[in-house]
């Protein structure tokens, strides 16, 4: 889809990120989705995602570590971290790097989708 805004999952629950991504398609988007830290970083460098939803908790990296690289790499891309827990070091972490907005798990699909729009209206 020319035009479509990219958004970026970080995840490595397979079985989320496969339910969402179904959802975003249909709902319009370009997603991309990355199971790791380390592939999720290349991608923010390559696509610069317009939305990227992180997991705070990667297989290799803290989600914060990704949240902080696409603060450097691609400072308008906007971020929603992800959590199926509250840790509020974490959270407080994520909020200093600058993150935007967080879900915690499980969620629905149409709040995704509510936090997406939001959050690329509010950087038109």
């Amino acid at each position: 889809m020319p035009n479509a805004k990219k958004i970026l999952i970080v995840d490595d629950e397979a079985g989320i990120v496969q339910e969402i991504k179904e959802f975003l398609v249909e709902e319009g988007y370009e997603v991309h989705t990355a199971d790791t830290a380390k592939t999720g970083i290349r991608l923010i460098e390559e696509i610069h995602p317009d939305v990227i939803l992180i997991d705070v908790k990667l297989p290799d990296a803290s989600g914060n570590e990704v949240l902080k690289t696409c603060k450097e790499k691609s400072p308008k891309t906007k971020t929603i971290m992800v959590t199926g827990y509250v840790d509020q070091n974490v959270m407080d972490e994520a909020e200093m790097i600058g993150r935007d907005t967080f879900l915690q798990k499980p969620f629905n699909l149409v709040k995704i989708v509510e936090e997406i729009e939001k959050l690329l209206a509010s950087g038109q």
